[in-house]
């Protein structure tokens, strides 16, 4: 199985803890799991979730059973799903990684270029892509900018449209 939560990426779905005392069970989206334990400190390795997730309904919160659901019903449309997943992801850790140059030398590189025309397909609207264009370009040379602002704004419209953003993007 996995080590980690983070390994659970491979197979794109989501969570699925099923109480063996009343055997109500409740479906986590795994990245949404992720940044919650994350940002509550708590071990993201696959055995210590697996022990220390509690049934949210039960008052004794008595031991609970862990499995991971898949999104898609076949291997093909899984392969499909995450290799979109993948480039959605990427593009989105290029964005990140240029607002922290965007002060010295702005956004306007073939690799920025490519992923926001990787980003167009996931996003109805393309405003917030232009909006994270043109507050790049304005950020050269100013300290306090809003590129950061910009990228945030497209991962919550991501994960508004039911994209599987990583954590890490969801954190800040």
């Amino acid at each position: 199985m996995a080590d980690a939560l983070y390994d659970l990426r491979k197979v794109e779905g989501a969570v699925n803890v099923t109480c063996k005392a009343c055997g109500k069970s409740r479906l986590y989206d795994l990245e949404e799991l992720i940044r919650s334990r994350t940002f509550q400190r708590q071990s993201t390795d696959w055995e210590v979730v697996e022990r220390e997730m509690p049934c949210w309904h039960c008052a004794d919160r008595t031991e609970t059973r862990i499995a991971v659901v898949p999104y898609a019903a076949n291997d093909r449309e899984l392969r499909v799903r995450r290799a979109e997943m993948l480039m959605m992801n990427l593009a989105l850790a290029v964005l990140k990684d240029s607002t922290v140059r965007a002060t010295q030398i702005g956004v306007d590189t073939p690799a920025v270029r490519l992923a926001l025309r990787v980003l167009r397909p996931f996003l109805p609207d393309r405003s917030l892509l232009v909006r994270f264009w043109n507050e790049g370009q304005a950020a050269i040379g100013v300290p306090a900018n809003e590129v950061h602002f910009a990228h945030g704004w497209i991962v919550q419209a991501l994960v508004k449209q039911g994209h599987s953003v990583w954590a890490e993007f969801r954190l800040g």
